[in-house]
């Protein structure tokens, strides 16, 4: 079944160096309250100046978690391209960012499982935190933090606070 706030509108492409933004309202807490996704960049004339930021909101405005990397991070070092056309990939990558497919239940997938591809970070096998996880429905929210850095966030209740459950 279709749902509003499944599907992402595509903004226009900016200019160079402006601030691409995009927003998703996602429930991620277990409060039947969807919290507020934004991924955006900052102002820069040089690409590898631009930050891209990520956060994860209430619906007051509360920062929930928060994160920041280098735009250029999702490029190859040793790359040649122009600034501007790493501008438009970069543009492609933030505008898909919230796609329903970086989004697993818990349900589809044991800790167990996660861990044999990927490192466990703030959730062990057999801890608290992984009893917690398991007892009770989690959506975890993968982040492609550049090129070489993935990792999995979920909410944890008795943290109030989002954990990182793997990395890559």
């Amino acid at each position: 079944m279709f749902h509003p706030a499944d599907s992402i509108v595509a903004p226009t492409e900016k200019p160079f160096g402006s601030v691409i933004r995009t927003v998703r309202e996602v429930e991620m807490t277990g409060d039947t309250t969807a919290e507020i996704l934004q991924i955006e960049t900052t102002k820069s004339k040089l690409f590898n100046k631009i930050l891209v930021r990520f956060g994860i909101y209430s619906k007051a405005g509360k920062p929930l978690y928060r994160d920041e990397w280098k735009a250029s991070s999702y490029f190859d070092p040793i790359d040649q391209l122009p600034d501007t056309i790493k501008w438009r990939r970069l543009e492609r990558i933030l505008r898909n960012y919230f796609v329903n497919r970086n989004f697993l239940m818990d349900s589809d997938e044991t800790l167990k499982a996660i861990f044999e591809r990927a490192q466990p970070v703030d959730i062990k096998l057999e801890s608290a935190e992984a009893k917690e996880f398991t007892a009770t429905p989690h959506k975890i929210y993968s982040v492609f933090a550049g090129r070489d850095e993935l990792y999995g966030l979920t909410w944890l209740d008795s943290k109030k606070r989002f954990v990182k459950v793997w990395k890559n």
